[in-house]
């Protein structure tokens, strides 16, 4: 591949990971604003100029490393993760220019692909009556990833009651928006007044406040007749709580664990609950189900199309606001889905 001139904006790996702030946390150090040239186009290949870039914990990973699923980014390394932009050039007949797109692909203003992303799977078309940051939101992970736990993997049934961590993230804020379109109960769980008021504004029926005392008493208060499904994307102690209040048969599902990105694992004390409980709990990973993607995203822009999802978004502006913006949702700074404008 040959290379053209011109300004290609990147945030690239600053230093590797020595774990000492512990867990899979970045810090300020990993950042490293940088410059290089815009790829030139092969054949087969596209350019695609980002317009939004996407923080969350597969930034994390990617610098620290996951064993089995991500090899850590060496020291200099583009830094990779979620964009939503446009295909500016074009040599690939399936991916005309014009077509907007998302996926994981480079922090950079330019990324070329020959249509896959760097988790080796397709790139996904964002639909022309859906707003650029859509691909991102309810069209992208956050909203795929809450319609495969509640369609997928629980199935609540009408009169259940769902308490969902993280509830004013990412994920948890569509995952509260859906429980209802089941006909179920979503309770949800978030630090802070602020947040729990702005959770219940759009769809929670109530919500725990996990900075506040006895949080396994909250959880109480707000599900008196029990959890049917814990759908957690924090872990530690939320989940150590939520065990404790669920019905006998009810379910839990790990979808994410921020609790444990920015320190040691908490130890789960709670665990015997399972047994006496007879309780169920599962995970999984979003990229083990990219046959089920088109179903959801279907699904998904329905009801975006149709005013029963809205959308939630905290939205960072300009290039520099990178470092900040990735680093926030880890600090408890952000509330909807995190998203940085660069274009």
């Amino acid at each position: 591949m040959t290379m053209r001139s011109g300004a290609n904006r990147q945030w690239r790996v600053g230093r590797p990971n020595d774990d000492t702030a512990g867990g899979m946390a970045l810090v300020r150090g990993h950042f490293e604003r940088g410059e290089g040239d815009i790829p030139e186009v092969a054949e087969g290949k596209f350019l695609v100029r980002a317009e939004y870039f996407s923080p969350d914990a597969m930034n994390h990973a990617w610098v620290r490393g996951m064993p089995g699923k991500f090899d850590p980014l060496a020291p200099g390394s583009v830094m990779r993760g979620g964009i939503a932009g446009t295909v500016e050039e074009s040599r690939h007949p399936d991916w005309p220019e014009g077509t907007r797109v998302t996926g994981f692909l480079d922090w950079a203003d330019y990324s070329l692909s020959d249509g896959t992303d760097h988790m080796g799977v397709p790139l996904q078309r964002i639909p022309d009556d859906a707003a650029m940051a859509s691909g991102l939101v309810t069209l992208g992970m956050s909203g795929v990833c809450a319609w495969l736990g509640l369609a997928h993997f629980t199935r609540p049934r009408p009169g259940d009651t769902v308490l969902i961590s993280g509830a004013s993230g990412a994920i948890g804020s569509v995952a509260g928006q859906l429980v209802p379109l089941f006909g179920a109960r979503p309770v949800g769980i978030a630090g802070g007044p602020e947040k729990c008021a702005a959770a219940l504004a759009s769809g929670f029926d109530a919500m725990v406040d996990y900075k506040a005392p006895d949080l396994a008493g909250q959880i109480a208060d707000a599900c008196p007749d029990g959890v049917d499904v814990f759908f957690d994307n924090v872990g530690g102690e939320l989940l150590d709580a939520a065990l404790v209040n669920m019905r006998h048969g009810g379910q839990v599902l790990i979808c994410g664990g921020t609790a444990h990105y920015g320190a040691r694992p908490t130890p789960i004390y709670n665990h015997i609950h399972m047994a006496m409980r007879s309780l169920t709990m599962r995970g999984f990973f979003y990229f083990d189900h990219v046959d089920l993607w088109d179903e959801g995203r279907r699904r998904l822009a329905q009801w975006l199309r149709e005013g029963r999802i809205r959308e939630w978004l905290d939205v960072s502006d300009g290039f520099d606001a990178v470092p900040d913006a990735a680093l926030a949702g880890f600090r408890g700074g952000v509330k909807g889905r995190k998203l940085v404008k660069i274009a």
